[in-house]
């Protein structure tokens, strides 16, 4: 009961003593639920799993190609896409062009474009390049995904949410795994060219999960339109309710919002979403920071790009793996104060800033602390948007509203990693050992 409660967000456990409700989760129904939340939490898990892994790899990528302290840059670049790419798709919704089996496609294209181009960069502004390609895949796949769910139960928000939080810790997982089994292999040139090879291995290694982002739209998931519907078992799990029928086509608008212009729904939903979005961009921005300090909280001699599992990278997976769990939580607890989520993040900011310039702080301390930044991080992300998929305040408009307020999140990282390059800027100066 407690697996399905927090895997699944079905917890209603009285349902599992009532006879109906088990034969309806062992029927073709219950069956095509399971699922469609294995293709969503694949959908999530892949979208993002690009993006972490080139994350991961921003230190050895950085120092690879003579920019060791550039390496914010690369975070930078990973969102900088976001909005346009987030418009983009703002704009598929509202013209209902291209169907959404196009877009998932072309999501897929762009990690293939992104990855590869990573590789093979022999500078890094052509790096950053591409890594503005995979960062696009990312915001597009999580805008496009989160607009697709309003044909769906709300179960699924946590299935797609505990995705993108596993993703992070895989894609760090297997940047560090990746990267030490090419420390063993790769020998004998220069400590340059050692890296890029080292990082070459594990964006190569990443290039078939894309087979598996296409699989779990294209075969796994089932189309609510046609072979699901919860209509006629509302009462039996947890009073689920779709907000849309399932035989409207895609990017049908509702009775009340019919008759609106574009832009007035445009301002309409951006004045609803409005302090969640601030929310969502406040706790980006500092997390953002904090976790790009974790690329100078220790003297320079602690950082060693060879070594397996280099500290940085190491400091990421923690990150992840406080992401992952708090994603996962929206079936146990749900968090409405989001705001003190944010003021939590600020001083987790604040410590790990005055950590890169006085050190205070053992090593061994910097993992824990890491997952609790995570923490926060995941917390605000799925309460967020599990209300602006629940909340009858944005029943009229919902995929507009959620497309507006993913916004948040590019622009919360766009600031987070501006001023974190500033910041290590200034600090260079006027610290020795930086």
């Amino acid at each position: 009961v407690v697996f399905r409660c927090v895997w699944f967000g079905v917890c209603d456990h009285t349902a599992y003593d009532n006879p109906k409700a088990m034969l309806f989760l062992k029927s073709r129904e219950g069956r095509t639920f399971y699922a469609n939340w294995v293709a969503f939490f694949l959908l999530g898990t892949i979208n993002n799993l690009s993006y972490v892994i080139v994350n991961s790899s921003a230190k050895v990528l950085a120092t690879s190609l003579n920019a060791a302290n550039l390496f914010p840059l690369v975070t930078f670049a990973n969102v900088a896409l976001g909005l346009f790419a987030k418009g983009g798709s703002a704009v598929m919704t509202a013209t209902n062009y291209p169907r959404y089996w196009e877009r998932f496609y072309l999501n897929g294209l762009l990690m293939i474009i992104g990855l590869l181009g990573v590789a093979f960069a022999p500078q890094f502004w052509i790096a950053l390049m591409a890594i503005l390609v995979v960062g696009c895949s990312s915001s597009f796949g999580e805008s496009v995904t989160l607009g697709y769910l309003r044909y769906y139960p709300k179960e699924f928000v946590s299935a797609w949410s505990s995705g993108t939080g596993f993703a992070g810790i895989l894609g760090a997982a297997l940047y560090i795994m990746f990267t030490c089994v090419a420390v063993n292999e790769v020998s004998g040139g220069s400590v340059t060219a050692e890296l890029k090879a080292i990082n070459q291995i594990a964006y190569f290694c990443t290039l078939p999960a894309v087979l598996v982002y296409w699989f779990a739209y294209f075969v796994l998931l089932k189309s609510p339109a046609k072979e699901f519907t919860f209509e006629e078992h509302e009462p039996l799990l947890n009073g689920v309710q779709q907000d849309s029928a399932p035989g409207r086509r895609e990017g049908c608008i509702k009775p009340r919002s019919y008759c609106m212009s574009q832009m007035h729904r445009i301002l309409r939903c951006t004045k609803l979403v409005l302090w969640l979005t601030f929310n969502l961009s406040a706790v980006y921005v500092f997390e953002y920071i904090a976790q790009g300090c974790g690329g100078k909280a220790r003297p320079k001699s602690e950082y060693n790009e060879t070594s397996c599992p280099e500290l940085y990278a190491s400091l990421q997976l923690c990150y992840q793996a406080g992401v992952f769990v708090s994603r996962s939580s929206v079936g146990l607890i749900k968090i409405k104060r989001v705001e003190v989520l944010s003021a939590l993040q600020f001083i987790n900011m604040v410590v790990w800033v005055l950590q890169t310039a006085f050190k205070f702080l053992p090593v061994g301390i910097l993992p824990a602390y890491m997952i609790f930044v995570g923490l926060l991080g995941g917390a605000s992300y799925v309460n967020i948007f599990y209300r602006l998929r629940t909340d009858e305040e944005f029943e009229d408009d919902r995929e507009l509203c959620i497309n507006v307020a993913a916004l948040g999140v590019i622009i919360g990282i766009l600031l987070g990693s501006s001023i974190e390059t500033g910041l290590f800027a200034l600090e260079q100066k006027y610290i020795a050992d930086f």
